[in-house]
């Protein structure tokens, strides 16, 4: 594994090359020192360092401070404070740019390295878990269900474009608005009890699903959907808000009441061929079926070729707790 490479900011060079020197003893490498917040930033975006040990006072137009801020706005580096002050004001100063670390001088080389080596590793974790969200929040952006978070108030605090496009409401809209105002929900058709099932799933603790329900939108439109709310809890159970994942019911899949005697025809013609009986050979393994010909079929693409039924992408609620787990990590 490479050695972890370290721009030193300080602009008296004496100090410098004695952080220089014990930086190198304890194994890190230092590729440029800088004596001025203009120069820091120079060398930070020629040398992509992996982490800066910056001093706050420094000569010329910019303080430490001032140059981490304008780092970090470039490039992704934690910065580790190594100075003489410790004065309150500098402390809250310090505290805006989210340092990685801060050490009073005159320092000692075993605390240098443990200083460094939680900073180093802090960033790499903070990298893996910004990598990960990137990847949920892609996915909930490109998922076909309609996905809405709240706050405990049942107040909307995200919607993803398929949530939008249902209700006809952007985003931005949308946040701060009550669940209820977004979509209204029949009062005989929503839950069990009550026509919130935000409500009902943060005040029960459990996840509430929603089989079949009659929503109208701000414009007036009904449509049926169907879904599930689950609560969102912190470490000490306590309710942070509710994820809300619907769909609306296409109209081969609506179990609606027939209004008349050929529709009431066509509808247990429909109910017959949407069961159909016989024996699927199914892997009990990778769940696939084969055809008359012998070919393993994925079962999703096996029954969407010999039936009306249509799939649409979503996630189930044990793949929604893994997305996101309801440990108050995030909303």
């Amino acid at each position: 594994m490479d050695a972890a490479s370290i721009l030193i900011v300080e602009d008296e060079p004496v100090v410098a090359k004695d952080i220089q020197l014990s930086l190198q003893r304890l194994g890190y490498r230092v590729p440029a020192t800088a004596t001025s917040g203009e120069e820091a930033i120079r060398k930070a975006g020629d040398t992509h360092p992996d982490l800066i040990l910056m001093d706050i006072v420094l000569k010329g137009k910019m303080d430490g401070v001032e140059t981490a801020l304008q780092i970090q706005r470039r490039q992704d580096v934690p910065v580790i404070y190594l100075t003489a002050y410790a004065d309150n004001h500098t402390l809250e100063r310090a505290k805006v740019t989210s340092p990685a670390g801060y050490m009073l001088k005159p320092y000692q080389a075993n605390e240098l390295r443990t200083t460094i080596e939680l900073a180093l590793h802090r960033a790499q974790h903070d990298r893996h878990m910004r990598e990960r969200l990137r990847w949920i929040a892609t996915t909930v952006r490109c998922i076909g269900d309609g996905i809405v978070t709240t706050d405990r108030g049942g107040r909307v605090t995200y919607m993803n474009p398929a949530a939008e496009d249902f209700t006809r409401v952007t985003q931005e809209e949308a946040v701060g608005m009550s669940v209820t105002a977004l979509m209204v929900f029949s009062e005989d058709e929503a839950t069990q009890e009550g026509n919130n099932p935000a409500d009902q799933a943060m005040t029960e603790m459990r996840l509430v699903t929603i089989d079949e329900a009659m929503v109208m939108s701000r414009q007036g439109e009904r449509r049926v959907i169907r879904g599930s709310v689950a609560p969102v809890v912190d470490d000490g159970g306590a309710v942070l808000g509710a994820v809300f994942v619907f769909h609306e019911r296409v109209p081969g899949d609506q179990r609606l009441l027939p209004s008349s005697g050929r529709d009431e025809a066509i509808w247990k013609m429909e109910e017959r061929l949407g069961r159909p009986q016989g024996i699927i050979h199914l892997c009990s393994w990778c769940k696939r079926v084969p055809d008359q010909s012998g070919e393993w079929y994925d079962l999703a693409t096996f029954i969407a070729e010999r039936s009306a039924i249509q799939f649409n992408g979503g996630l189930c609620p044990d793949c929604m707790d893994q997305c996101f787990p309801c440990d108050g990590r995030h909303t």
